[in-house]
């Protein structure tokens, strides 16, 4: 059967073109994208959850507690209280980082007056309480704030 001669061929035609196109599209992103992909393979899961928890630690806590978690981020100077050394928690808890404290924090059922309220957390939703927590949403939720507990473990000065 010729392609147009029914429209059943027709539409089976354009079926196929645009499968054609999506994966020469898929290709593309593959090969944009292979750097990080080779590099998140090589990866442990805990050196994975290391790096990704650096990553919402920066975007979601660095602009007050600083790149490296020493208090000194760019929006540190907008507070009275000068935000916490973070790569202080383990010395000032007697050697062992405090995980259960830090994520009571973190989640936002430890008050912080700086973090705002539980309902509207500096660092959004995403990490906070989200609106519509469902299973999936706050198991999501719980585990970028695990991510981000990680990798402070990691910055904790000796």
């Amino acid at each position: 059967m010729l392609a147009g001669s029914t429209g059943r061929a027709t539409k089976g035609g354009r079926i196929m073109q645009a499968n054609r196109t999506l994966t020469g599209i898929g290709a593309g992103l593959v090969l944009l994208l292979a750097p990080g992909l080779t590099r998140a393979a090589d990866m442990t899961s805990q050196q994975l959850a290391v790096h990704l928890g650096q990553q919402d630690y920066v975007k979601y806590c660095g602009s007050c507690h600083g790149p490296a978690g020493e208090g000194d981020g760019i929006a540190s100077r907008l507070f009275k209280t000068v935000p916490s050394n973070l790569t202080l928690l383990a010395r000032e808890n007697g050697g062992k980082f405090p995980v259960n404290e830090v994520l009571s924090i973190v989640a936002g059922d430890t008050p912080i007056a700086a973090h705002g309220t539980r309902e509207m957390p500096v660092w959004s939703e995403i990490i906070g309480r989200p609106e519509s927590a469902g299973m999936v949403t706050q198991q999501a939720v719980n585990g970028r704030i695990l991510t981000i507990i990680r990798y402070l473990e990691t910055i904790q000065a000796k």
